[in-house]
């Protein structure tokens, strides 16, 4: 026995299966053809007159995979008692038996065929298809295949594997290459991404938070990359479709490439979605699916989500020390890296707002002659500031100058400055760099009972930034921030004694990335202590822990 190759398409016209019988039976016998492949549900099998011939599944087997490697079925040909016998089968003359096999969706690449003769008495096997003679059905269809990168991170192992992307700007790259092995393709196909609902809620997601973090950017393998969006469902399942890509002409066999940008903002807590990728013609019907886990982690603080400490040594060289990126090491700091000399000209030197270890960040400085200057930051945390740009002179009258963030809340930066007489003054930020504050306007009196002011960002989670005040006694207070020019801060409020052990104390903002404003202390020892943000007004500082030593190689801390 010898049985036929015959090539098919998903969804296409039924090919002939032929089936030759190279030696004649003299007593009644029948066919038994085995299949094997990935699936065999959509497989459908006719005789000449049309009968359908079922495939018959061995227990345990639905016809695919899982709960088995692969589904193997049989098909029996010619069963029925020819003769009233009661014995199934015919005597089988040579030639040949013409079946045909038609495939839906979804289907396997191919089906192996291996045809037996069994004796309708007896039931054993008396003739086999030989060895170089088996069959075998190929089904065409779209083959896609997704490759991805993430920087810093070697390739999965294997197709359809989990895809970690942290969160917070990285941009993963998911390259989708498809080849058409059909005889007669779709006119046009396109892309399809569902990330279903049970995955969302499983991973603790909400539709909209997760549509919100998730960012995609879609290019063909000629075009430019235009931001893709996703549609929500009515189960709340996430859609996004790519364009459609046309099959005619000298295309219709060719492959196609099409490239996903995918970032994940940071703010999205750390889960695992399983998004399901599929092939669909234009009138929805489906050619090709597969998994693709995704994985987001939080575990690295993305730069422009995290502080940076700036200390100016006492050969005048300021140095950079960037929050720790490992969210499981909160409150400590990455080895420092230098920014450059000629700082020693300067008696005040403070941040206009959020130091980021991106290299953002505006500072402002005043040298021994009383003339006030501005850096700008540049996004570049290798050369984080701009050449300086004069602001002013007269500001030897302040016994302290402190970028105090928005305090008025029209988007800009703010000053504040006491005077010897203990009045504290109010330079609004313009947003211009050229004249970056306008005139002064006073706060109010009585700020001489402190030995150190802090900017604190806004550790009271009301989105305005708040002042910290330590006083002669060690008591650290904080005055909430209002947005008001016209009274920028409400009545203080105390935090705690024991304050006055600390040589420093920086507002330094959110180390961790988690939202709340940190602040940092410097001992008499140089022993460097961190106190966590917790967004509580009540207790804006949860227990110190120590951050490193070595610190008092400074005389300034920013």
């Amino acid at each position: 026995m010898s049985i036929s190759y015959v090539d098919i398409d998903e969804y296409g016209p039924a090919g002939d299966l032929a089936i030759t019988m190279t030696a004649p039976t003299p007593d009644d016998a029948y066919i038994k053809l085995s299949l094997t492949a990935a699936s065999l549900d959509q497989l459908t099998i006719t005789d000449d007159s049309g009968t359908v011939l079922p495939v018959t599944m061995p227990p345990g087997n639905s016809g695919s995979t899982p709960p088995v490697t692969a589904a193997t079925g049989t098909v029996d040909i010619g069963t029925a008692d020819s003769d009233g016998n009661g014995i199934p089968g015919a005597p089988l003359a040579t030639g040949t038996i013409h079946l045909h096999v038609s495939v839906g969706y979804p289907a396997p690449p191919y089906v192996t065929v291996n045809g037996t003769v069994i004796d309708g008495a007896s039931g054993s096997v008396i003739g086999r298809s030989a060895i170089g003679h088996n069959g075998r059905i190929n089904i065409g269809g779209p083959d896609p295949t997704t490759g991805w990168n993430v920087p810093g991170q070697a390739p999965p192992d294997t197709a359809n594997s989990t895809v970690t992307i942290p969160t917070g700007g990285l941009v993963a790259t998911a390259s989708i290459y498809t080849q058409m092995y059909m005889q007669t393709p779709p006119a046009a196909t396109h892309t399809r991404w569902t990330i279903p609902a049970d995955q969302i809620r499983a991973a603790g997601y909400t539709p909209a938070q997760l549509a919100a973090a998730l960012h995609i950017d879609y290019a063909s393998d000629t075009g430019a990359y235009t931001t893709r969006h996703w549609t929500t469902t009515t189960d709340g399942s996430l859609i996004l479709d790519l364009p459609a890509h046309e099959w005619v002409g000298e295309q219709a066999h060719a492959g196609t490439w099409e490239y996903l940008h995918v970032a994940v903002d940071w703010g999205l807590p750390a889960g695992t979605v399983t998004g399901v990728f599929k092939t669909l013609a234009d009138d929805g019907t489906p050619y090709a699916e597969w998994d693709q886990p995704l994985h987001f982690t939080t575990d690295t603080v993305p730069a422009a989500h995290r502080a940076t400490l700036y200390g100016r040594d006492s050969a005048g060289v300021l140095w950079q020390h960037q929050a720790d990126a490992a969210a499981s090491r909160p409150g400590t700091f990455s080895p420092r890296t230098r920014v450059g000399s000629g700082w020693g000209v300067y008696n005040t030197i403070t941040a206009l707002g959020p130091l980021k270890a991106n290299g953002t960040g505006d500072l402002a400085a005043r040298d021994s002659s009383g003339v006030l200057w501005y850096y700008r930051g540049t996004g570049n945390n290798k050369a984080p500031f701009a050449t300086r740009t004069r602001i002013g002179g007269g500001w030897n009258i302040y016994n302290q100058i402190l970028g105090a963030g928005d305090i008025t809340g029209d988007g800009h930066p703010d000053l504040v400055a006491r005077d010897a007489a203990g009045v504290l003054w109010l330079y609004r930020g313009t947003g211009n760099p050229n004249a970056p504050l306008a005139n002064r306007t006073r706060i109010c009196a009585g700020w001489n009972l402190y030995n150190q002011l802090i900017a604190a960002g806004d550790i009271t989670s009301d989105g305005h930034p708040d002042l910290l005040a330590r006083d002669t006694a060690g008591v650290l207070w904080y005055y909430p921030g209002t947005g008001k020019a016209a009274a920028p801060y409400a009545n203080r409020v105390r935090i705690g004694g024991g304050w006055q052990g600390y040589t420093s104390l920086v507002g330094i903002g959110d180390m961790t990335g988690k939202g709340h404003q940190d602040l940092v202390a410097r001992d008499s020892a140089g022993k460097f202590w961190y106190y966590r943000g917790t967004g509580n007004p009540a207790a804006p500082y949860a227990t110190r822990a120590l951050s490193g030593g070595g610190m008092n190689t400074y005389n300034t801390l920013l």
